[in-house]
């Protein structure tokens, strides 16, 4: 647990994100992710996003880009303890200390009211459904990371820091998750993953890797936002969605 905790503070205080918040005339591929924020006026530095639910235990996970941000919704900055950071991101679906979100669909605002249905967190408690064949508990049966853990809007500084963030957390992150099934969205998330583990770009589901003495499974689809087909039913080729199935069971 301590050792989670660590790394989930790592992240969360990521040295390339503070060197850009402190010294402006240092080049770093990080820059325009963090410098971001500034731009659309945030006074705050919301931190950036190891990752949201149990994460050490639940069987399936989530890889996207980088999380998409917010003004609207309360949200870790650096001034947050270290517990209540820590409640956030492994409880930000349900069982810690306050309800940070509701129907893992809806997030706490500061105005103290929950927000619309965000369309991703939507989705992916949609295909988790699928792949379970029953309703889920987010955070619980599933959890979610990104490539890139700086927030932005339309992918905006992802392409720059992606090796940079690649390099220092993902094996890290993917050693740490209990997942069986990785589930990758989207096509910036899916390049790093076939590059980090050599998996061929004509492949939907993957062999199993050994990752941290755990068999996983990586599985590929389009980004929740795209257009066209995005279920494991539409995607997947045949026979794979039932063989997700039963290595989660």
């Amino acid at each position: 647990m301590k050792m989670s905790k660590d790394f989930l503070y790592e992240i969360v205080h990521c040295s390339h994100a503070k060197v850009c918040r402190e010294d402006s005339t240092i080049t770093n591929p990080c820059r325009e992710i963090v410098d971001y924020q500034t731009s659309i006026g945030l006074d705050a530095f919301q931190a950036p996003e190891p990752w949201s639910g149990n994460i050490e235990y639940a069987p399936i996970l989530f890889l996207s880009s980088n999380p998409s941000i917010s003004s609207n919704e309360i949200y870790p900055t650096w001034d947050w303890s270290s517990e209540e950071i820590y409640d956030y991101f492994n409880y930000r679906f349900g069982g810690g200390n306050k309800d940070w979100s509701i129907n893992g669909t809806k997030p706490l605002l500061i105005n103290n009211k929950y927000g619309r249905s965000v369309q991703f967190w939507a989705a992916v408690r949609q295909r988790a459904i699928e792949l379970f064949q029953r309703d889920v508990f987010p955070g619980t049966d599933y959890a979610l990371t990104e490539i890139v853990h700086c927030k932005s809007r339309n992918e905006i500084g992802v392409e720059q820091a992606q090796y940079q963030c690649v390099e220092a957390y993902l094996l890290k992150i993917l050693e740490l998750a209990g997942a069986k099934v990785i589930v990758v969205l989207g096509a910036r998330a899916k390049q790093a993953v076939q590059d980090k583990f050599n998996i061929s770009s004509e492949v939907t589901v993957s062999e199993p890797i050994n990752i941290g003495g755990h068999e996983k499974l990586f599985t590929f689809l389009p980004h929740p936002n795209a257009r066209g087909y995005r279920s494991f039913a539409k995607c997947l080729q045949n026979g794979e969605l039932e063989m997700l199935r039963c290595f989660l069971r």
